[in-house]
């Protein structure tokens, strides 16, 4: 597997840390836009994992029926079209639904990339190739937050999830070149 594909395995199966770990730093800034307390802008967080614990079951079945490549498109599609959502959404309650949305899309990358490695690699390669996407994957939730951050600080909390639509659409591009 060559180091292109490999990169893009990887940013595909960190969206689900990614998301997360990305915009935990907006919450204050999002309490005050919705003028809520932080304790509700958690529910946001509830309503991801959610989303990314039911969208992890249906995506094996859908990918074994109709192969990798449409249902990992389609995901990371809704993924990028939720991001887009969550920026620009008029409540704390259209939030939330977009936030489960965008779950259920990303985690189309963190299954279907291992399940690419495992159709296209033996078992020794597959532990390398695992080993280079775990390597990729744990920068998200080390490198997220301060990035983040430094956003929430200079753009708003909308720039959050501006910067996830565009990295989603980015690898939507790689994906369906």
């Amino acid at each position: 597997m060559n180091l292109r594909t490999i990169l893009i395995l990887g940013a595909l199966s960190a969206f689900g840390p990614l998301a997360i770990d990305f915009y935990l730093p907006g919450f204050p800034a999002m309490a005050q836009a919705f003028a809520t307390d932080e304790k509700h802008i958690q529910t946001t967080l509830a309503a991801y994992f959610l989303g990314l614990s039911l969208g992890q079951l249906a995506y094996g079945p859908v990918a074994d029926r109709f192969g990798r490549r449409v249902p990992l498109l389609v995901g990371v599609t809704l993924f990028t079209l939720a991001s887009l959502a969550c920026a620009f959404a008029p409540s704390l309650d259209a939030l939330i639904v977009a936030r489960f949305v965008q779950a259920l899309g990303g985690c189309a990358g963190m299954v279907l990339s291992r399940a690419i490695v495992s159709d296209k690699c033996d078992a020794v390669a597959s532990a390398k190739v695992f080993s280079q996407l775990m390597l990729v994957m744990g920068l998200a939730p080390i490198l997220a937050p301060m990035l983040g951050g430094v956003l929430v600080n200079l753009y708003g909390w909308q720039s959050i999830f501006i910067v996830l639509t565009l990295f989603s659409a980015l690898c939507t591009l790689a994906v369906a070149l």
